[in-house]
């Protein structure tokens, strides 16, 4: 499993909007600039976070977008069902009728507690607690994720 830009962007947007909203909605354009990400493929990211409830948007001359959720109530696994789809290694974890052999198929069972592990730990990782890593390593603007 491999986190596509759209996740990594995702995740820097949604720390970006957070660090910034204090002063009111956070630009598109500025998320774009402080972030080296295309307004036009950041659009499509915010469009996404919007659908799912993390982000508000505001129209207008001073319009944006604000965190619509706490950042402790936005996961990592969260983002990246959102932006990546479901986190699983093989595909007969997530559609058992994938392969006949799913019910009976020890290595199904395999993937399936592999995968369980990796959304537990995604699961366990708050916006919250990664904006609390990135204050202690400090340059709270730009984001090597």
């Amino acid at each position: 499993m491999k986190i596509s830009t759209k996740g990594r962007y995702g995740l820097r947007t949604l720390m970006d909007i957070a660090l910034h909203q204090a002063q009111g909605p956070v630009n598109l354009g500025e998320i774009a600039k402080r972030q080296s990400i295309s307004a036009k493929y950041l659009w499509q990211i915010v469009n996404l976070l919007k659908t799912a409830g993390f982000v508000r948007g505001t129209r207008g001359p001073k319009g944006g977008y604000i965190l619509a959720r706490h950042p402790d109530a936005i996961t990592l696994l969260d983002i990246v069902e959102i932006l990546e789809g479901p986190v699983t290694l093989v595909e007969c974890v997530d559609d058992a009728k994938f392969c006949i052999r799913s019910e009976r198929c020890v290595a199904h069972s395999i993937w399936e507690e592999a995968s369980e592990t990796i959304r537990g730990a995604l699961r366990k990782i708050t916006l919250a607690e990664i904006l609390r890593r990135q204050a202690a390593v400090g340059n709270p603007g730009h984001y090597v994720i």
